[in-house]
């Protein structure tokens, strides 16, 4: 939710109802009209994080306006039984271009410049645009226009490595998940996705993949072209984003790790349709479906929202049937262009699938467009798994190791105990195992002992299997996760991996000791494996519930862990390259989610009379509900996914509910397989029902045991059915009852769980959730900055930050203020608060997200201003009726200055000293326990010149003073030192310079011509050259008019102005004399006709 903007649509307030009462549906419909209502009173709304920008800052927006686009007038009408036909599609549409064109020309009338990014009037209406900031305003007081947000930036949904606990462990036997989930039984009725649509939207594709060969149909690129990128690509390229496109300017990694060139696509791609053209059993789900690409996302595995839009519109044209979005990145908001969009695709038809994200374990992590009311998310679990183990033993001399430990990564394919056979010497290696700590050493055919920290562990793996290593032993070190013990950490196996032993410190430093001594061996044997039973949720995996509804989110989940699949190699760019070995392991909710679409074109393609929301409600109602004690419906939702049930069910129970699908505030039946009670206060006695339709699909009718488990509440609260027995004759309706006493409640009093419908041959269920904390105290969760070091001095580096948290509650008077830690008695009031980001009377309770683009409004009458460089907290403060509500995050710290550098030569040394803000901030964050290590906050570097060569740059670590010491040789020229700080503020210093000497010049004098003959009478010219030789540098000067000459025979020539003339026969040695020195040349006068 957007900070201060969307108030979250009100669920029905508690009534004291008639005997017969009104149905809870009737009551939510009653309530989502009344907020429509205010929606339209309250008029046009501009989203928090366009506020307090600058006038003439450009700024990426979209722009919603009022008539309903096409997708959602074609939902409406289909839930009505009406037909929506061609002739009524384009009549809507033509509406909505007609709005857009007036809205538009009032843009024109108003002065507000702007340039169209794309148009919408498929699943929203509206326009994606550049404006500067300072018309924004003006935005909001032309006829039509309901919302402005910014364009968002949305990444792709992949987890980092995997670490395992002692509850749950990972590992990569399994080539696919299809045995497990049941794919083949579908398969084997000739289900393998034929005629069915499935648009990937995401990183793009690498089409020349052997996989995708006739499955492909093409795709479309929504990224724009601009200077990030070398060259522009046509409109119908969905290729991955190349290693070629990179500009020599733009960095191969960013800030995050992210590389240029993007796989995720790909990947995802190939778990929806791979078709199995290798020989490890590597197949998709769906391997003959229509497969298509959109590149939504670009560099770095990144993009707009409004791409991500377009390209959801596009589906719904295209007549899409399925759409994959393994992406994420906004806030826990149901109230976005994103999540709207997926509303009016899903009422369109389109299957719509979503990655829930990768920032769990905690509650409310989900993001945006995940949230969609009607949209799948999805969240990740495991396949059944084996993790390997092994004997080593070392030894040194008179030192003896012999130990059982984990492998962190197995080479894919290959038998362990073959691989390493045999005894290899061991090597220790020095610093972090990065490329530079490899030279000098020789690893052919050893195995490298590395130490955790700094480098990702695969990159580890990479270098050393770069160098020969066979194998290594990757071991904690004083700073990691479980030390002194084992990194617990384990990544699977990948053709790209080398067998990797996890150790523990303890047992690194006693064998790294032994080294200095002698040479080494090692073996291994004793090789075992643990299996587990999968159906483990990914502690990744985000949660829900979504807000403001305490909807059940995720929807199903699916394994995503570890999971094998087809990656890119840019065949475009190497022509030559090889795909035999081009799959590798990926984890996350972006794994997960390929797999429901994957088997949602399965289902739809075996029951083709179904809409989208029979599929949802489908892999819903015949999921398998994992281990309630461990994971409750907010991590698993309504459980893993079973395939071959979801294409075949009995019955589904249909869980009756509205939403507000757009900005329009348009309402919409919402049928879906979870039970959403939503917050609930209980100042008084609580009744609650909700209707849930059963339908039958095998046409003979049936009878159900109806049960309900509960697997949390909070004092006698209860969720009871109608009928315990309920007999399903084409359709039925099942009553299901929430009752609670009224009570003082507090964050966390809930009740969960699921209502069963089975008999002897069939189970389905639907989970339901209540929140009762509504009422209590307020609490705010998550509250934390995206980056908390920042110089708002507009070079596009670390310019901004933002701030995301939620509310449990609602609060009235609420401020979020900037603390001067250095000034804690300072500002307007006396309490360290220099001002304020953001200032409002009351917030409801969800989640929200501040843009901190630099601007702040000082206490007092100071104007609106730059924050200026400080160190501070960001503080948050709401009023309820009862207690103040308070977090902060920090340090936070603004700074714009560069650091200074000085130095001085001590014999053989270098010894300089930084100066730096990260220096004096360190000491005032001691007295608050705060503080950190300089080289976390400033990256030191230095460049040596040798004898007049520049060498390439080399990281060093300073003292926590900022004092260092360099060496230096004779040799060495130049030393040059930059530092840059985590604010990503830069300099670079001179701080040792030395003249090469220069070698002494030998001069000589040259005559052109050694011997000049001539005749008696006759005159020729000649030179005299002064040579200046300087190391390998020779200068010649023209002395002949500035020597002086004699001769050994005095009347046989005469020279006057570098003519030398004959004046009788014979023969004379002549000698030039100028500057010190002499060189001499003979003349020959010859009579004519004699030789």
């Amino acid at each position: 939710m957007v900070l201060g903007l969307f108030v979250p649509f009100a669920s029905a307030t508690t009534v004291q109802q008639k005997p017969l009462g009104q149905s809870e549906s009737t009551l939510a419909l009653k309530a989502a009209i009344a907020e429509q209502e205010r929606l339209r009173q309250n008029g046009p709304v501009l989203d928090d994080r366009l506020k307090n920008l600058k006038d003439d800052e450009l700024v990426d927006v979209i722009v919603h306006l009022s008539q309903a686009p096409v997708s959602l007038q074609q939902g409406k009408s289909e839930l009505r039984g009406q037909k929506f036909s061609n002739a009524r599609a384009n009549e809507v549409r033509a509406n909505v271009k007609a709005q857009q064109t007036k809205v538009k020309k009032a843009f024109a009338a108003k002065n507000v410049a702007f340039d169209t990014i794309y148009e919408f009037d498929t699943v929203l209406n509206g326009f994606a645009a550049t404006v500067k900031a300072g018309d924004l305003p003006k935005l909001l007081t032309i006829e039509g226009v309901t919302l402005v947000e910014p364009d968002a930036t949305v990444y792709a949904s992949e987890a980092s490595e995997t670490v395992v606990s002692e509850e749950q462990s990972y590992d990569a036997l399994m080539n696919t998940s299809n045995s497990f989930l049941g794919i083949e039984r579908l398969w084997n009725e000739g289900l393998e996705g034929q005629g069915i649509k499935v648009a990937v939207l995401d990183t793009g594709i690498d089409a020349d993949h052997p996989e995708f060969a006739g499955i492909y149909k093409g795709g479309k690129n929504f990224i724009l072209h601009s200077s990030t990128y070398a060259t522009p690509r046509a409109d119908d390229d969905a290729s991955e984003t190349l290693p070629s496109e990179r500009p020599a300017n733009v960095p191969e990694f960013n800030a995050n790790g992210s590389s240029f060139y993007t796989s995720h696509g790909t990947h995802v791609a190939g778990t929806i349709a791979a078709i199995g053209a290798n020989d490890f059993g590597i197949k998709g789900i769906a391997p003959k479906v229509d497969l298509y690409a959109y590149r939504v996302l670009g560099a770095y595995g990144s993009g707009a929202t409004s791409g991500i839009v377009k390209a959801i519109e596009t589906s719904v044209v295209e007549d899409m049937d399925v759409i994959n979005l393994s992406l994420g990145g906004g806030a826990n908001s149901e109230t976005d262009a994103g999540s709207f969009a997926i509303n009016n695709a899903m009422m369109a038809g389109v299957i719509s699938v979503i990655a829930t994200g990768n920032s769990g374990p905690n509650r409310g992590t989900m993001g945006t467009p995940a949230t969609a009311r009607l949209g799948i998310a999805v969240g990740n679990t495991t396949n059944p798994e084996t993790m390997h183990a092994g004997t080593v033993s070392v030894t040194v001399g008179d030192y003896n190791y012999s130990k059982k430990l984990n492998l962190m990564s197995t080479t894919f394919g290959q038998n362990l105990a073959q691989q390493l056979d045999g005894e290899f010497e061991i090597i220790a290696v020095p610093g972090v195992g990065s490329p530079k700590d490899f030279e000098g050493l020789n690893v052919e055919g050893k195995v490298a002992l590395i130490a955790r920290g700094e480098l990702p562990f695969v990159d580890k793996i990479a270098n050393a299997k770069a160098n020969g290593a066979v194998a290594t032993i990757i071991h904690n070190f004083a700073g990691g996760t479980g030390a002194p013990g084992p990194s617990n950490v384990f990544l699977g196996d990948s053709f790209g991996f080398l067998p990797t032993f996890d150790m523990s410190l303890t047992d690194a430093t006693e064998i790294r000791s032994a080294l200095t001594a002698g040479e080494g061996k090692v073996t291994f044997n004793n090789f075992t494996t643990t299996k587990t039973a999968g159906d483990d949720v990914n502690s990744s995996s985000s949660r829900g519930p979504s807000t403001p509804n305490f909807d059940i989110k995720p929807d199903v989940t699916a394994p995503g862990t570890n999971i094998m699949s087809t990656i890119p190699m840019y065949k475009a760019d190497f022509p030559e390259v090889s795909y035999a070995e081009a799959y590798d392991r990926k984890t996350g909710t972006s794994m997960a989610t390929p797999h429901i679409a994957g088997i949602a074109a399965l289902v739809k393609q075996a029951n083709p009379e179904w809409n989208a929301f029979d599929v949802k409600v489908a892999l819903s109602n015949t999921a398998k509900i994992l281990d309630t004690t461990k994971y409750d419906v907010f991590s698993q939702g309504a459980g893993r996914v079973d395939a071959y049930a979801a294409a075949h069910p009995e019955i589904l129970a249909y869980a009756q509910d509205t939403a507000v699908v757009d900005a329009t505030g348009a309402i919409v039946e919402n049928l879906k397989g979870t039970i959403t009670f939503g917050p609930r206060s209980l100042d008084q006695n609580l009744s609650v029902t909700k209707q849930v339709q059963v339908k039958d699909f095998t046409g003979n009718g049936g009878t159900y045991s109806v049960e309900v488990k509960t697997t949390k509440t909070f004092g006698d609260a209860k969720v009871t059915v109608d009928q315990p027995t309920l007999t399903v004759d084409g359709e039925a309706t099942l009553n299901v009852t929430l009752t609670a006493s009224a009570a003082t409640t507090k964050a966390g009093d809930e009740i969960l769980g699921y209502v069963v419908l089975k008999n002897d041959t069939t189970e389905i269920s639907l989970p339901f959730a209540a929140d009762f904390a509504k009422a209590a105290g307020t609490e705010i969760r998550n509250y934390r900055l995206s980056e908390k070091d920042v110089s708002f001095n507009g070079d596009g580096i670390k310019d901004s930050s933002s701030l995301a948290f939620t509310l449990t509650g609602p609060v009235t008077t609420n401020f979020i203020e900037i603390w001067d830690i250095e000034n804690p008695t300072g500002g307007e009031y006396g309490d360290g608060y220099i001002g304020y980001l953001h200032s409002g009377a009351s917030l409801a309770a969800g989640s929200y997200t501040l843009q901190i683009g630099g601007q702040y409004k000082p206490w007092g009458a100071a104007p609106a201003t730059t924050i200026p460089d400080g160190l501070y907290t960001i503080d948050f403060t709401g009023l309820t009726p009862g207690e103040v509500v308070q977090a902060y995050d920090g340090p936070f710290i603004v700074k714009t200055t560069k650091p200074e550098i000085s130095a001085e030569l001590n014999g053989e040394e270098v010894i300089g000293q930084v100066m730096d803000k990260y220096i004096d901030y360190n000491e005032v964050l001691a007295l608050y326990g705060l503080d950190y290590k300089l080289n976390d906050k400033l990256k030191a570097s230095y460049t040596l010149s040798e004898n007049g060569e520049q060498q390439a740059p080399e990281a060093f670590l300073l003292n926590e003073d900022g004092t260092f010491t360099l060496p230096v040789t004779e040799t060495t020229t130049a030393l040059s030192v930059t530092v840059t700080d985590a604010a990503g503020n830069s300099q670079t210093s001179l701080v040792f310079e030395r003249e090469l000497e220069e070698p002494e010049p030998v001069v000589t004098l040259v005559a052109e011509d050694e011997v000049i003959k001539l005749a008696p009478g006759k005159s020729t010219t000649f030179k005299i050259f002064e040579k200046t030789t300087v190391g390998e540098t020779v200068t010649e000067k023209d002395v002949t008019n500035l020597a002086t000459y004699s001769f050994t025979k005095k009347n046989a020539v005469a020279i006057k102005n570098g003519v030398l003339s004959a004046r009788g026969p014979g023969e004379t040695t002549v000698t030039a004399a100028y500057g010190g020195q002499t060189v001499t040349f003979k003349v020959i006068v010859t009579p004519p006709g004699k030789k």
